[in-house]
């Protein structure tokens, strides 16, 4: 009989905390999306303020702005924030790499650069300047555009 109480209990015990936790979980798409919006309408003057001033570190300017962004993002823009995001994390480690600011190249590359590091640069800028990554900001600014309401990239 002890045995019996004992299971049952253990098993009240589970029930109570599935229940306490079931509200901790992800939350609902439509909140989800709320939130983004929230956020998006928050950021986008400022990102865009920043992006229109224009030089090479103006995304790595903004970039932990696009990285909260991205944290908020509905599932389905995951693809596409990853894909602009890696694109501008090698463009911020390219130019750490080669101990350049964002500064330094806004006129071009520098003359001086060894090989490897001009190598390096000029990867990052194709990958940040090529056809995934300018597709993928194409599907963010067109969610924030159409969901939000509001201009974003």
């Amino acid at each position: 009989m002890r045995r019996t109480r004992a299971r049952s209990g253990g098993g009240l015990v589970l029930a109570v905390l599935l229940l306490v936790t079931a509200g901790c979980g992800d939350p609902s798409p439509d909140e989800a999306r709320k939130t983004y919006c929230a956020q998006v309408k928050k950021d986008a003057d400022e990102i865009t303020r920043i992006v229109d001033e224009g030089g090479a570190g103006a995304a790595l300017q903004v970039l932990p702005k696009l990285e909260e962004l991205a944290d908020l993002a509905p599932r389905d823009l995951t693809d596409e924030w990853q894909t602009y995001l890696n694109a501008l994390h090698g463009w911020r480690d390219a130019l750490d790499d080669t101990g350049l600011e964002p500064s330094d190249v806004d006129e071009g590359l520098p003359r001086d650069l060894s090989r490897e590091d001009r190598r390096r640069l000029l990867g990052a800028i194709s990958e940040v300047q090529g056809p995934e990554v300018k597709q993928a900001a194409e599907g963010i600014e067109q969610q924030a555009l159409d969901v939000c309401g509001t201009p974003l990239l």
